[in-house]
Order: C-alpha cells, then sequence, then structure tokens
C-alpha cells in the first residue's frame, strides 16, 4: 500500500495521505530537452461553452474554471506536470505544516503578492476565502462546502500565518484545497461591493481583458505577477464554440491551438495532421452521469430507479457512445486508486452482463412499483458537445423497457439553475470530479446533504459509513470500507453511471510545457505553457 507524499521545500512536517496504489500515469508532455521556453505569444484554446459565472468557489463547469483559473491562485496546488495529482505544490502558501495531534496545520504565506488592481494579499484574504467556501453567505451557493466539514475553525496568528484547526484528523485537508476551485479573492476588494460572478481580481498569472458572450474569453499577461520570470504567454484566448463539428475543423485549421476531441476526431485529425499535432489519453475523474429527481414521481421509488439503471447497456454505450473510449465505474472513479473492479461492479444491479436478463429485472421492478405499462418523463440535456448523442443512446435504451422520454435541451447557465433547483425528471450530465479521494467525491455528490447532490437521494446507511472512512487512519482499512460504501450506495442509485471518462486532449506540437491531467479542474492556470516557433 503506497501514500501520497509531499516532502515540500522549507516544510517543517511532511503530510501523508493514505491511499490505495496509484494507477501507472499517462506519458507527460515535455518539451525537447534543446528546446528552452520563449516569451510571447497568445494560447488559444477550445471552451464549449458560456461560463454560466466568472466565480469559482460557486460553479461546477470547466466553462469556469478554465477561463478564469489562470486569473487566481490558491493556497496550495497540484503539480502541473503531474498528471494523476499524487503531488501538491505550494502556491500563495509558501509553506505549512501539521501539528502532531494532527488537529492544527498552519500555512506560512508568500509576502509582496498584489492583486490584479493593486491591493495586497495576506492571511485574512486566505481566511476570509476558506470562510466564504465553508459556510456561504446568502445568496452564495458552495459546491464544496462538505470540504470544510471537519474544520472547526480558522484563525488570522499574524498577517502571513494562517491556522486551521480540524475537530479530527482530516487527511484528505491539503488535496481539497489544492483543487483547482478553492481560488483566492481580496477580501477588501469583496467587501467594498465587487461582484466575483461578473468581476475578474486575483493574483494569478493572467489578467481578464474581455468577454464577448457566444464568442471569446481573453486574458492577457499579468507583468506584475508575483513569480519572477513567468507567465511567458503574453495572453489566452478560449473561442467558445458548442458544436462539435465547428471546433474539430478550428482546431485542423491551427485557428484553436487546444481541443478535447472524441476518439474518431481524435484518429482523424492525427492521420490528417501527423506529428503537427499531440493526442494525448488520459483517465478521467469522471464520466456521464443520469440524474433522476427523487422530488418527482416516480423517481421516489427507488425500483423505478434501479429498473433505469438495469436498462442501460454499458458495455455497449461506450462502444457507441465513446468509440470505446471509456469504462464502467461506479461512484469512485474507474480508473482510480478506491474503485470496485469490474468483477465487483457485476455482482450489483445495472452491472451484470446478461441484458436480456436485466431488462427482464427491469420490467418487474416497474411493474412492482405500479408502473408496468412503463412511463413518459423528460430528459433534460446540457446544450454542450456530445451531450445529445449521449441522450439519444439513453432514450433508446430506457425505451426497451417501456420507459419513453422527450429531450429537453438546456443552456449550461439554465440547466444549472434547474439542478440545483431540482426541476426535472431526469438530466443527463457529464461530471468530472476535482481529485480522487471519496471525501472529496462523496461529500460533493453522494451524502444527504451533498451540494451536487441534485437527485437529492438521502441513504443514512451510506452516510453513516462516509463518517467511518474519512475517520480511518489504516489505508486498507479505509479502502475496504470505501468500498463497502460503494456496495452500499451504487443501488440506490443516486445517480446512473452510464460510463467513466476516457478523455483525448489534442494540440499543436508548439504549444509546449502543458501537460493534461486526470481531473479537468487543476491544471488552468497556464503560468508555465509557451509556445515554441511555429
Amino acid at each position: 500500500m503506497s501514500r501520497w507524499s509531499w516532502a515540500l521545500s522549507g516544510m517543517v512536517a511532511v503530510l501523508l495521505l493514505a491511499c490505495a496504489p496509484a494507477p501507472q500515469a499517462p506519458a507527460r508532455q515535455a518539451a525537447p530537452q534543446e528546446d528552452k521556453p520563449i516569451a510571447g505569444g497568445v494560447f488559444i484554446k477550445w471552451l464549449g461553452g458560456d461560463p454560466p459565472t466568472f466565480d469559482n468557489h460557486q460553479s461546477n463547469t470547466y466553462q469556469t474554471n478554465e477561463p478564469f483559473h489562470p486569473a487566481y491562485n490558491g493556497l496550495v496546488r497540484y503539480d502541473p506536470n503531474d498528471p494523476i495529482h499524487e503531488k501538491i505544490q505550494p502556491s500563495l502558501a509558501e509553506r505549512w505544516e501539521l501539528s502532531k495531534d494532527g488537529l492544527t496545520f498552519t500555512f506560512n504565506l508568500q509576502k509582496g503578492v498584489k492583486f490584479h488592481d493593486g491591493g495586497s494579499w495576506d492571511a485574512h484574504d486566505a481566511k476570509y476565502n476558506l470562510e466564504r467556501m465553508k459556510d456561504p453567505p446568502k445568496g452564495v451557493i458552495s459546491p464544496r462546502r462538505g470540504a470544510f466539514e471537519p474544520v472547526e475553525r480558522i484563525e488570522v496568528a499574524d498577517d502571513y500565518t494562517l491556522k486551521v484547526q480540524m475537530k479530527r484528523p482530516y487527511p484528505s485537508f491539503i488535496p481539497n484545497i489544492a483543487q483547482g476551485w478553492m481560488v483566492m479573492y481580496d477580501k477588501q476588494w469583496m467587501e467594498a461591493g465587487h461582484d466575483p460572478t461578473k468581476e475578474v481580481n486575483g493574483t494569478g498569472p493572467f489578467k481578464f481583458k474581455e468577454y464577448i458572450r457566444g464568442t471569446s474569453i481573453e486574458m492577457v499577461k499579468n507583468t506584475g505577477y508575483w513569480k519572477q520570470g513567468y507567465p511567458y504567454l503574453d495572453g489566452v484566448k478560449f473561442f467558445i464554440i458548442p458544436d462539435r463539428g465547428t471546433s474539430v475543423a478550428a482546431f485542423r485549421t491551427g485557428q484553436i491551438h487546444f481541443y478535447r476531441p472524441d476518439a474518431g476526431d481524435a484518429k482523424t485529425l492525427v492521420k490528417e495532421l501527423g506529428d503537427k499535432v499531440k493526442m494525448t489519453d488520459t483517465f478521467g475523474w469522471g464520466g456521464t452521469f443520469i440524474n433522476l429527481s427523487v422530488l418527482r414521481k416516480p423517481f421516489d421509488d427507488v425500483r423505478v430507479r434501479q429498473a433505469l439503471s438495469l436498462a442501460i447497456n454499458r458495455e455497449e454505450a461506450i462502444k457507441i457512445i465513446s468509440d470505446g473510449d471509456a469504462y464502467v465505474q461506479g461512484f469512485m472513479p474507474g480508473k482510480g486508486a478506491w474503485a470496485l473492479s469490474k468483477e465487483e461492479l457485476a455482482k450489483l444491479p445495472g452491472y451484470g452482463p446478461d441484458m436480456d436478463k436485466r431488462r427482464a429485472e427491469a420490467k418487474k421492478l416497474l411493474a412492482d412499483a405500479g408502473y408496468a405499462n412503463g412511463f413518459e418523463a423528460k430528459l433534460g440535456v446540457r446544450k454542450v458537445a456530445g451531450a445529445e448523442d449521449a441522450a439519444i443512446y439513453v432514450k433508446d435504451q430506457f425505451a426497451k423497457i417501456g420507459v419513453n422520454i422527450s429531450l429537453d435541451i438546456q443552456e449550461t447557465a439554465t440547466a444549472y439553475t434547474n439542478m440545483e433547483q431540482a426541476t426535472f425528471d431526469m438530466f443527463i450530465w457529464g461530471t468530472a470530479y476535482a481529485l480522487d479521494d471519496p471525501d472529496a467525491v462523496y461529500n460533493e455528490h453522494y451524502l444527504c446533504t451533498a451540494p451536487r447532490n441534485y437527485s437529492r437521494v438521502c441513504a443514512k446507511d451510506v452516510d453513516a459509513l462516509y463518517e467511518k472512512q474519512t475517520r480511518a487512519t489504516d489505508p486498507a482499512e479505509r479502502k475496504k470500507l470505501v468500498q463497502e460504501m460503494e456496495r452500499l450506495a451504487i443501488p440506490q442509485v443516486h445517480k446512473i453511471i452510464v460510463q467513466g471518462s476516457q478523455s483525448k486532449w489534442g494540440m499543436w506540437s508548439f504549444v509546449r510545457d502543458y501537460t493534461p491531467q486526470a481531473s479537468i479542474y487543476s491544471n488552468s492556470h497556464l503560468e508555465g505553457v509557451w509556445l515554441a516557433k511555429q
């Protein structure tokens, strides 16, 4: 059993996070040895839709994180060159230590850091931001507030020292605050009435320049960045292109430098462009999920939810939706350290190999629930690349057990509102986790009070097991509890997991030192990325 460890320069203590063996990392897309970074140029990226908000604290979508994270820093961060998130580095905290009793984290903060508007960064800002995510003020949504549940209090020891006191040992704290969502805003700027949902003012390597709805978002180099010599780029531009065909064409012609194609498009692009482009595979922390609102009949009946899960031919879905480039998984990421094996999953409702048997069982469950003739419902679909294809496949699968659904295609902002307010029957959603950690996954998605438990399923026995595993200090015991929790939670059908992610990342070969990662949320600041001669 391995451990995640961070032995950072200047650290007083080393924090060890118990973890199962990590999967082998994909190869890093490093620059050739003879290359040296060149300053200048604008990195052009693809974005699948307009951001519903500029505020990373309140958002769940890469459409916020990817374009606006370059303007910010967190206290700590995942190593941008580590594709599977085993290494954590200092950022606005230059070092940290954990007390011997495992209850107090002390952060020593960077000095001389300025926000883009000239304001000074210090421990008061750090306290303000952590508390905003832990106990959000009225009107503020905090999808990751569960990550702060074990935190008892946050104190400013002096202007550049922050102390975070825990109620209990909490080995997942540092990994959680390393997520790309955990950015730092200027306390004084916020209290003066500025709105981070519409404005940008961070300490990061790039400053906000312009947002043209439906067209583009542009960031420019922060010439006063606190990390000397960075960034290399003059700027970053995001073209907003929801249509898959248009976005592929834009990448093919070099109008965008970075794109996430599906498996079929990736093969075509490599065949056409050869070594002009680099195509990288990474497993992902997430996949294609279906939320079922228990606030609406018949989804309040677990038999109905189980029947719908039984109806999905996951192996076939992987071939049709993802051209074979995905995998079967439960609630924890399928290629991660905590996942149940394929053989273990096959023992759970909805995962067995015999589809005729599963569909017969699904029809019986529907009949037992009073829906022998099936029912009709709406399936919400977010207007992003690939979502409608997945929805059409799911519609066909449900029809085979007598459930007839119509598609309701929605813009991202509308979709998020409906999800958060549970004003839907079913909603298909491409969901990504920020990290492969049971605390992060369950307290955000599957506990009774989880902020992204959009289905509103509440399984108290799952919550009780969660509390046991989060307190476990022995790695083997914790993994055993997590897998027991999976076996208990999956039959409750908080969400139907159609498939796990296998991500394709395409970039032109002149893009250097940008390493695609398993999480799409934690490597977007781009300070070390540069462009070779084109």
